[in-house]
C-alpha cells in the first residue's frame, strides 16, 4: 500500500528497486541515497579519553600492528569469526581491538578468557566525535556481517563510511549486493564468517609496502568525500523531491 501511494521512495540500499517494483512501486518513484558523513565531525575532532589512550599505548608496546573493529557486539556482526582469526596469526605481532558493546559482550569476554586469546582486547565505546581520532590509531579496520540473503539488496553501514574516511585499509567480510571497498579500491573484500580468509587478508595487507597501504587509505577517503558527504547527499535528496 505504501509503495503504491507514495510520491517518492528513497532507499538507503542500491538494489531494492526490483523488490519494490514487485510490491507496487513505479520505477520513476524510486531513488537511492545512502548514508554519509558530517564533515564537521571530521574537522572538529575530540581526542579519545586519556585512560583509553594509555591502554592502547601499552598494547602498542607488545604488538606492531592493530586490527580494529568499532560498533555493536551483536550476532549479525559475526565477531566470532574475528576471534577465530586471531588464533591464526599467532606468529605475527597483531593485536585485535574491539570497541563497542552489545548482547554478545559477555560471550566475547568469556571466549577471550577461556581460550586465552592474549592478542584480543575489548573496550567500551567512545563518544561519536572521538571516532576519527580513535580510527587514526589503528593499522587495519575490519567490518563483517553474517552471510544473510537480506544483504543482496546492498548495505550502507555508517561504520564502513567512517572507516573509509579515516584513510585506513579495510577488510570487508560481507557478501552483499554492493561492495564499496572494491569500488573504491581501499582494502580487501572476503567471504563472510571465514576466519582463514580474515587471516589471509591481514597477512596480505601487512605485507604491503607503506606506499601501497597509504594508497588504499587515500582511495577510501577520496571515495567518501566524492559520494558520501551530507552536502552531496542533501543535494541528491533535494533533486529527488524537487
Amino acid at each position: 500500500f505504501a509503495y503504491k501511494k507514495s510520491d517518492k521512495v528513497i532507499s538507503l540500499l542500491p538494489f531494492t528497486l526490483s523488490h519494490m517494483l514487485a510490491h507496487g512501486l513505479k520505477k520513476e518513484k524510486w531513488n537511492y541515497i545512502p548514508n554519509g558523513i558530517d564533515l564537521n565531525q571530521w574537522e572538529n575532532i575530540k581526542n579519545i579519553p586519556d585512560n583509553v589512550m594509555i591502554k592502547l599505548n601499552e598494547i602498542k608496546k607488545t604488538f606492531s600492528k592493530i586490527v580494529a573493529y568499532t560498533g555493536t557486539f551483536g550476532l549479525a556482526n559475526a565477531l566470532d569469526s574475528l576471534l577465530d582469526a586471531s588464533k591464526l596469526v599467532n606468529d605475527m605481532q597483531v593485536a585485535f581491538i574491539l570497541f563497542g558493546k552489545g548482547p554478545l559482550t559477555s560471550h566475547l569476554k568469556e571466549r577471550i578468557e577461556k581460550e586465552n586469546l592474549e592478542n584480543v582486547f575489548l573496550f567500551e565505546p567512545v563518544p561519536k566525535n572521538s571516532i576519527p581520532h580513535l580510527l587514526s590509531l589503528f593499522d587495519i579496520l575490519y567490518i563483517g556481517l553474517q552471510n544473510q540473503p537480506l544483504f543482496r539488496f546492498g548495505i550502507s553501514p555508517n561504520k564502513l563510511i567512517d572507516y573509509m574516511m579515516s584513510a585506513k585499509p579495510l577488510i570487508l567480510a560481507i557478501k552483499a549486493g554492493n561492495d564499496m571497498v572494491t569500488e573504491a579500491d581501499c582494502g580487501v573484500t572476503i567471504e563472510p564468517e571465514d576466519p582463514n580468509a580474515i587471516s589471509d587478508a591481514i597477512r596480505k595487507i601487512v605485507s604491503m609496502s607503506p606506499e601501497d597501504i597509504k594508497r588504499l587509505g587515500e582511495n577510501g577517503k577520496r571515495y567518501i568525500l566524492r559520494y558520501h558527504t551530507f552536502q552531496y547527499l542533501a543535494s541528491k535528496f533535494i533533486e529527488a523531491i524537487k
